[in-house]
């Protein structure tokens, strides 16, 4: 009989279970069959997964890369774990540029122009653009914060108000270094999630919005969009 050593020299799984197997088929009785194995369960009774297939947001990354219309293989399910995928603007973009790095810039420019035009529509008292279902059935208690609350802002309202108008000022100056075309598919796409009509214009307009932020000298992107 193989017996497995418990201490002293390493065993494989592989070898424990044949040994285990054969002290099972030595101890069991001539002629009555081995039991055959069963399938583990998880606690809800359900047939038991591989770790891989259990992530809370598996169905959200198999749900992106549908939307993206690729496989859901495990290599394309950790590439939709990029925040760009969960919105059309960031597809758009990430479809067009294969670079992560510049992925990283080009979506941080899409940050950017949400948050000048969500402190903009504030100051003047406009309704957010997108619902936050969650917040409106859930009310926050006075002195309840969440990791979505923004730092306490001890601006005046005019000193708020000010700062928004010059943001989106700036963030127009810098759209203005593409051509019309390019910068209002920006607006439209990124700050209204609507569909991507013209993915080159998109990421031209974002590339005027990173040289702005980085403070570069503007050059003027534009393309000629003349007829004849």
């Amino acid at each position: 009989m193989t017996k497995v050593q418990t201490t002293g020299k390493a065993y494989s799984k592989g070898a424990k279970r044949r040994a285990k197997k054969a002290k099972k088929a030595k101890k069991a009785p001539a002629g009555i069959p081995e039991m055959a194995s069963v399938q583990r369960r998880q606690a809800n009774g359900q047939k038991a997964r591989p770790a891989s297939e259990r992530g809370a947001d598996k169905v959200a990354l198999k749900a992106r890369c549908n939307q993206r219309g690729v496989p859901e293989t495990a290599k394309n399910q950790r590439d939709s774990r990029s925040p760009w995928w969960g919105c059309n603007a960031g597809r758009a973009m990430a479809d067009a540029v294969e670079d992560h790095s510049q992925r990283l810039k080009l979506w941080d420019a899409i940050q950017h122009m949400r948050r000048v035009i969500a402190a903009y529509d504030a100051s003047i008292g406009a309704p957010k653009r997108h619902a936050a279902c969650l917040r409106l059935l859930v009310p926050l208690e006075a002195l309840e914060a969440t990791a979505e609350t923004p730092p306490v802002d001890e601006r005046t309202p005019e000193e708020r108000s000010r700062d928004a108008v010059s943001g989106l000022m700036a963030l127009e100056g810098w759209l203005g270094w593409a051509d019309k075309v390019a910068a209002s598919e920006a607006k439209r796409v990124v700050w209204d999630d609507e569909t991507v009509r013209d993915a080159d214009g998109l990421v031209l307009a974002l590339r005027c919005v990173v040289d702005g932020m980085e403070g570069r000298e503007m050059v003027y992107r534009g393309r000629d969009l003349r007829r004849g």
